[in-house]
């Protein structure tokens, strides 16, 4: 049987570049073995696609182009399959949903199969889940409804963070959990402490990597009425627990909104970066000796992870940690002012701000990805200060963590990559 080469991908994500990220780099695995791709995308992720090289036309804010953009694609390129990067875009208020309709493609012009990569495992049942922490906010806002479409077509889950359960491996079963790429500088520890000389640390000064998701600060923005204070006081809660790393370190913040102004906090010297090139971030990621994020779900987790970095997520139980007689009286100062002016702050969360415990449920369960990386609870503060110091500071600690990283990286090796994927969709379907 001849395999399909010809494959569309279309990128629905408009405030993030991660799921187009990783169709990117599924479609240049398979040109290796002869397939052909063409993308469309909306600018935020065309413009990455147009960085690596490959075939693209941008998607626009009107309905009636895109369906026209997306039907004359498929004319023109005749597609064996269609891939979506990532359908489950479609339920987010915040996606395309009023822009685009996967009707389009199940119905695309040249009957070509579809499928959709699914990150999050979002498209696996129907479900209606809490989005946003903020109870006051209208429902459209604070609810996501998911939509099961196994029935419809093939949903592949990258690995990591996905990680296929005895359940979901069946033969019968239309989920495909796979093999992502992920970079692998091949650096020795000679291009290691060059790069981090080069950014101006001494040779035994700790570097910690932390990014702030950007999709959910945007998300956020349109909710709240007073972004800027409360991002504010979120960071002076960072600035207090880095005050007690035990020794020399610099934190590089990366985030599009200014958290820091450069500057030392005990013996941690703060570095805040609105935004760096992609190369840069793999090259920090990689000589990085802790990486902190505040979003569950990123894909830097996962990089970090393959890439044998210890990684925490900074995340909020929503317990009042005031109850602690050992708490310092500047933590008692800022969770009062977070609970009177900005409860989003004490709410629960897995993602920065927004919440989304439940939402991420599926992903994590039974996920041995959950064992390579820390939780660190914003509100056990004293808690979030021990578990960052014995990450940076602690040989046994860190000697677990690397057996554990270790162990998952040999599980995900022997996942299938695209090129088997493939095969295996032509086989099924």
């Amino acid at each position: 049987m001849n395999m399909s080469k010809t494959i569309l991908y279309v990128c629905l994500g408009t405030t993030s570049f991660r799921e187009t990220e990783n169709a990117v780099h599924f479609a240049m695995d398979l040109e290796k073995g002869g397939f052909s791709s063409h993308f469309l995308a909306f600018p935020f992720g065309a413009k990455f696609i147009r960085q690596n090289h490959l075939s693209v036309e941008e998607l626009g804010v009107h309905k009636k182009d895109n369906y026209r953009i997306l039907s004359e694609a498929c004319q023109r390129i005749k597609p064996d399959w269609i891939l979506i990067a990532d359908a489950y875009y479609l339920n987010f208020w915040f996606g395309p949903k009023h822009i685009f309709d996967l009707k389009w493609i199940l119905d695309n012009p040249v009957a070509a199969r579809c499928a959709t990569f699914d990150h999050l495992c979002l498209s696996l049942k129907n479900a209606s889940l809490p989005s946003f922490n903020n109870p006051t906010l209208e429902d459209k806002f604070r609810w996501l409804n998911t939509t099961d479409l196994t029935d419809i077509m093939p949903v592949m889950v990258p690995c990591p963070l996905g990680f296929p359960t005895g359940k979901s491996t069946s033969r019968e079963s239309s989920v495909f959990y796979y093999r992502r790429y992920m970079e692998q500088l091949p650096w020795d520890e000679t291009k290691k402490k060059n790069f981090r000389k080069n950014i101006g640390l001494e040779t035994e000064e700790k570097l910690v990597l932390f990014s702030i998701a950007r999709w959910a600060l945007l998300a956020a923005q349109l909710v709240t009425e007073d972004l800027d204070g409360w991002l504010k006081h979120f960071s002076r809660m960072i600035e207090i627990i880095f005050q007690r790393v035990r020794g020399k370190t610099t934190l590089i913040v990366v985030s599009d909104y200014p958290f820091f102004l450069s500057s030392t906090a005990g013996p941690t010297r703060i570095v805040n970066w609105e935004s760096i090139p992609f190369d840069t971030y793999g090259k920090l990621m990689a000589t990085s000796d802790l990486f902190i994020t505040t979003n569950a779900m990123s894909t830097s987790i996962a990089q970090a992870v393959m890439s044998k970095v210890p990684t925490a997520c900074l995340i909020s139980s929503g317990r009042d940690f005031r109850k602690k007689k050992t708490i310092p009286s500047e933590l008692l100062g800022w969770f009062r002012i977070a609970e009177d002016r900005y409860p989003d702050l004490v709410r629960p969360y897995l993602v920065f701000p927004v919440g989304w415990q439940e939402i991420l449920t599926p992903l994590f369960h039974q996920n041995p990805v959950t064992n390579t990386f820390e939780f660190l609870d914003m509100l056990d503060p004293l808690g979030a200060i021990n578990g960052i110091n014995d990450l940076l500071f602690d040989s046994e600690k860190k000697k677990a963590v690397f057996e554990s990283q270790k162990n998952y990286i040999a599980q995900i090796a022997r996942l299938p990559e695209p090129h088997r994927i493939m095969k295996s969709l032509g086989e099924s379907f």
